[in-house]
């Protein structure tokens, strides 16, 4: 008997159904036919040894096709993403490696309103909160780690649809009035944590970070626990200081926020001789809105790519190439409006060094910090601090 040809479109869904159809056919010339006998007559139909083959070739085809997905919507392409999903409604539930975020993550990260309608209409979840961070399809719309704009169509359509605020969200978006409510119906919400992977921050720090002192004020009136700390302990006046955020840190002082705990605060030439030892590269990173691209033009001149993340076929954020003795890196989070360009120094002493610097700024020294203790996408432990002209060291100890 002839095999035939497994349909571009087939689903296990569909091969199942096909296989309890046979189970009914079986059972009338053998009543104790078992489902696997069925499952293994369609498999050997299609011309595969098993049901289990069958499945992997299945599952290969989807893994493909999902990655393509999200490589149209890391492209902003919309209609390739229609296209997709008339062609498999089910990538709709796919779930990228990196976070395990679904397309309309990806989507609503990208702030790429067309797309996040596709995807709304296909039938994504605008409250899917199964991404590793748990904040949600509407935390990842409103960048609550970065501090660019906010892309208020997204959100809208998100609400439109069905979304729902939490408080980080509430913040990031930066309406008052959407806070003071959500505050109101439930102030517990004051004493959330974002992950630890953000520091761990309570809406008072986070506040801080969106350079918002306006929204400072009204958590702060509305019963913030001024000295609830981040997971490095910080308190938000403490994190204030550590930014340098004067203003602030005479909010929360005005509000009873307890001082700063009790530091001894070393020398410039003790900290720099202790921890010397334990720099072993410093690399310069420099912001690129299309990493992927950029990579691809210095391997033109003959730079060589020595590594790139992520690497899984999604939108590239960091990469680094070396000609030589040269190196050189680049990172999307340094494209403008951020600093533009930064020295990415590796130690192996990172806690202990952010621990002696954090103590000296605040023992009174004059030390900004662009971000705290936080681990990075890529792994490991980073923090970095700004200089007196505007440039940004970041000090990373590699999770190997």
């Amino acid at each position: 008997m002839s095999k035939a040809t497994l349909p571009p479109r087939a689903s296990l869904e569909y091969l199942r159904k096909l296989a309890k159809d046979r189970l009914a056919v079986l059972r009338r010339t053998n009543p104790h036919s078992q489902l696997a006998a069925a499952l293994l007559s369609v498999a050997q139909d299609y011309g595969f040894s098993s049901w289990r083959a069958l499945k992997a070739e299945l599952d290969g085809r989807h893994t493909t096709h999902a990655s393509r997905l999200f490589e149209a919507i890391a492209a902003r392409d919309a209609e390739a993403v229609r296209a997709l999903l008339r062609d498999e409604p089910a990538l709709i539930h796919a779930r990228h490696a990196r976070h395990n975020a679904s397309p309309l993550h990806h989507a609503a990260t990208c702030g790429d309103l067309a797309t996040v309608r596709v995807l709304l209409d296909a039938g994504a979840d605008p409250n899917d909160a199964e991404d590793d961070t748990r904040l949600g399809v509407i935390g990842w719309a409103t960048s609550m780690w970065q501090l660019g704009e906010v892309p208020k169509d997204v959100v809208s359509l998100l609400l439109e649809r069905g979304g729902r605020h939490h408080v980080f969200s509430a913040i990031a978006a930066g309406d008052l009035d959407v806070i003071r409510a959500f505050i109101e119906q439930q102030p517990e919400v004051l004493d959330q944590r974002l992950p630890a992977r953000y520091q761990g921050q309570t809406p008072l720090h986070f506040a801080i970070t969106r350079n918002r002192p306006d929204i400072l004020d009204l958590l702060i009136e509305m019963g913030a626990d001024v000295d609830a700390q981040d997971a490095n302990g910080q308190t938000a006046l403490e994190y204030a200081l550590l930014r340098s955020d004067r203003p602030a840190a005479e909010r929360l002082r005005a509000s009873g926020a307890r001082p700063p705990r009790d530091v001894a605060a070393p020398g410039l030439r003790v900290v720099a001789s202790e921890f010397a030892g334990s720099i072993t590269a410093a690399t310069v990173v420099v912001g690129a809105r299309d990493v992927a691209a950029t990579l691809a033009w210095y391997a033109s001149i003959g730079f060589t790519e020595v590594a790139r993340f992520p690497t899984d076929g999604s939108a590239v954020f960091w990469g680094l190439v070396k000609m030589g003795g040269a190196e050189l890196s680049f990172d999307v989070r340094e494209a403008p409006p951020a600093s533009g360009v930064s020295l990415l120094v590796a130690t192996d002493r990172v806690r202990e060094l952010y621990e002696c610097l954090s103590s000296r700024q605040l023992g009174g020294a004059d030390i900004q910090f662009v971000k705290t203790l936080h681990e990075p996408e890529h792994g490991g432990l980073e923090f970095s601090i700004r200089d007196p002209n505007g440039f940004t060291l970041r000090f990373l100890q590699d999770a190997r």
